[in-house]
């Protein structure tokens, strides 16, 4: 079973999800275990060995790395670029060795853009582990590209969107590569699979920071939400949706709007945080509380670790707020989210 996805938002209902890319590639149940002691305390230290290698490299170019969550078998580290960009979430063993990767390819302009953005992860990241397997990907790569056709009044239509997704695999001594490409050949996302990789084996905590799921909508309840098959708060524009694993939250986005000329520190959305967001954990919720708040007011982002849990704030523009005043918007990433294996 791979992590679930509980969205709560204004437009959605509860929708769950299992994989990002169809076919299955990887542990068919990594989070089917039990009797492992499971720590979701972030740290900016990652585990030593290959992992750490690749890591730095990442973080050399500009990466935000962390040890997201660990158990007894393994660890999971996520690493991820400003903005829309691409993200690396890797699974490597306890001495560092790498088991598992997907590295997503966020939204690109054209093929050489994506393709171009492919290239600089792989250079800072699993090419700087192994360059050995550089030929072997680069041929993957090229392999990804469709054949030009013959059409003799020009134009090609787009296939059926059961064809518009491929998928190219590569094995070498070190990992089987499985890249993911839309039906003109940009690539979308690559898995790195490496001879170690065991199933039923990978870390899913996320107890130290978040409330189990069920517990989570009955505080937002209590807190004004209506939350029937989605959550929303009408009176200050205020969505949380969350990633759960088991009923317990993994991760949790939320949006918040302020005033964009008045007293921000007035607004309902700040007195929510400044009362305490109900679906954190008490050790956790006051320092993550002033953190929120703290860019809130001065409409600024922010990414770090705060009280041993990975926090991404964002400043966005806001439209309006529900009585129709300018609004300045916030999104807010708590935790990070399982692997997907797809």
């Amino acid at each position: 079973m791979t992590a679930a996805v509980l969205s709560i938002s204004l437009a959605g209902a509860i929708t769950v999800g299992a994989t990002r890319h169809g076919q299955l590639r990887g542990p068919s149940a990594p989070y089917d275990h039990s009797g492992f002691a499971e720590v979701s305390v972030a740290t900016d230290d990652i585990v030593d060995g290959h992992a750490s290698h690749v890591v730095a490299g990442l973080r050399s170019s500009g990466f935000w790395c962390v040890q997201a969550r660990s158990n007894d078998r393994a660890v999971q580290i996520a690493c991820q670029t400003p903005g829309i960009g691409a993200d690396v979430d890797m699974i490597a063993d306890t001495s560092g060795h790498v088991l598992y990767a997907d590295i997503g390819l966020g939204p690109a302009r054209s093929i050489d853009t994506a393709r171009s953005r492919l290239d600089r992860v792989l250079d800072h990241s699993f090419l700087r582990l192994w360059p050995q397997d550089r030929a072997a990907v680069d041929q993957l790569i090229r392999d990804a590209q469709p054949t030009p056709g013959f059409f003799p009044l020009g134009g090609e239509a787009a296939p059926d969107a059961d064809d518009q997704f491929s998928t190219h695999d590569e094995r070498t001594a070190n990992a089987s590569w499985s890249l993911s490409t839309f039906y003109t050949g940009q690539p979308l996302a690559l898995q790195i699979r490496t001879p170690d990789l065991r199933d039923r084996s990978w870390p899913r905590g996320g107890d130290h920071y978040a409330t189990a799921t069920s517990t989570a909508v009955a505080a937002l309840r209590a807190t004004g939400f209506t939350c029937a098959s989605a959550c929303y708060r009408a009176r200050d524009g205020l969505q949380v949706r969350f990633t759960e694993h088991r009923d317990q939250i993994v991760a949790a986005h939320i949006t918040l709007l302020s005033s964009a000329t008045g007293n921000r520190t007035t607004d309902l959305s700040g007195q929510w945080i400044r009362d305490g967001i109900p679906f954190l954990e008490c050790d956790v919720r006051t320092a993550i509380g002033l953190r929120i708040e703290e860019c809130r007011v001065e409409r600024k982002s922010w990414r770090g670790v705060v009280a041993g849990t990975p926090v991404e704030i964002r400043s966005v523009p806001g439209g309006l707020l529900p009585d129709g005043r300018a609004a300045t918007g916030l999104e807010v990433s708590v935790g990070i989210p399982l692997v997907d294996v797809g």
